[in-house]
């Protein structure tokens, strides 16, 4: 069929304006990474409905470990399947490497002034919204004792009751690290830290994909003592599980979780409004609440709960702890997961 002049310009302009739908469509979706378990629950159930209220978009969490989050982004490529990156410290090293990442906008810093400097990345690439501790968490009616050091879990009585997670995750790389440290290595030289586990193995009752899947197989009474993080073990008490947590007489492990804008992303401009807002501090003071107990990163909110059982406040938190220099080991962690999926079964 030909088509004349005007059936021509028709058909642009249609194709212009259902362009323009698309676009429409598209900024009304914002796509934000969480981790398993705890957070991704609290996502949704919390931060979902304040995003839709207050920046007029319907969000979509999706619960991923970092390591895939960069899989993910580089094979897309310059589309991108989310808005929103969620990383611990390490992982975010890498994605800023990588390029995947865009610096957060001035003009966007509203509810970011007045974070301590620690917990906004020095490269411009956003802030941290949470803190994040490892330590021992341990089920009291099946563990003879209050675990006081990491050692605990290689105690013959403790047979058959530990979980842990590998490399993979951040807390698993955390642990083989702090081990390492323990055992005469350092977080270059994890070889006694793999001797560790080789040893640990007939301790061992399951070794779950990431942190979510480890609180699940607690819950389900499959182990009795792992490490932890803190919100996840606090939640599991919340819900009536025999659980405690422990800070190792080596102190708490600390990190941060930060929010990144997407380099590419679809809805830029609702991301970077995304990201403050979870610093806002009513926002702050719901994810801090139980069942969530999600410790703030914004000073000034108030501690509740398991929270401030723990400690009394921010401040008290970084002298209970250190931070690992992920820098250091960052490159040697895919080496790390080959070894351990190789080496460590149960």
């Amino acid at each position: 069929m030909k088509l004349d002049r005007r059936s021509m310009l028709g058909l642009a302009a249609g194709g212009l304006a259902a362009a323009a739908f698309d676009a429409r469509a598209q900024a009304r979706e914002l796509f934000v990474v969480t981790y398993p378990g705890s957070v991704d629950e609290s996502f949704k159930q919390v931060v979902g409905p304040q995003v839709r209220s207050r920046l007029g978009v319907a969000p979509t969490f999706t619960p991923l470990l970092n390591a895939e989050v960069i899989g993910r982004l580089q094979a897309s490529g310059a589309n991108p399947p989310f808005d929103v990156g969620m990383w611990d410290n390490g992982p975010l090293i890498l994605a800023k490497e990588a390029g995947l990442l865009e610096k957060f906008p001035q003009s966007a810093m509203n509810n970011m002034r007045g974070l301590p400097a620690q917990f906004v990345d020095p490269d411009g690439y956003g802030p941290a919204f949470a803190v994040t501790m490892i330590g021992i968490a341990y089920n009291p009616k099946r563990i003879a004792g209050k675990p006081t050091s990491w050692e605990d879990f290689w105690k013959p009585a403790n047979k058959g009751k530990v979980g842990i997670v590998g490399p993979a995750s951040n807390l698993g790389t955390a642990f083989l690290v702090e081990i390492a440290k323990l055992r005469g290595g350092s977080p270059t030289n994890v070889e006694p830290g793999f001797r560790a586990l080789q040893q640990l193995l007939p301790n061992l009752a399951a070794i779950p994909a990431n942190p979510g899947a480890l609180a699940t197989a607690f819950q389900q009474g499959q182990i009795d003592m792992a490490p932890m993080y803190f919100n996840n073990a606090a939640v599991l008490k919340a819900r009536g599980v025999d659980i405690e947590f422990a800070i190792p007489d080596s102190g708490l492990q600390i990190q941060t979780i930060t929010l990144s804008l997407i380099k590419n992303a679809k809805n830029p401009e609702a991301a970077a409004r995304f990201i403050d807002m979870m610093l806002d501090p009513a926002i702050q003071t719901q994810l801090e609440a139980a069942p969530w107990t999600t410790f703030p990163a914004r000073p000034g909110v108030a501690l509740t709960g398991a929270n401030k059982e723990l400690v009394p406040d921010l401040a008290t938190l970084m002298t209970k702890g250190s931070f690992l220099d992920w820098k250091t080991f960052i490159g040697n962690r895919p080496q790390w997961v080959e070894r351990f999926n190789r080496e460590i079964r149960v």
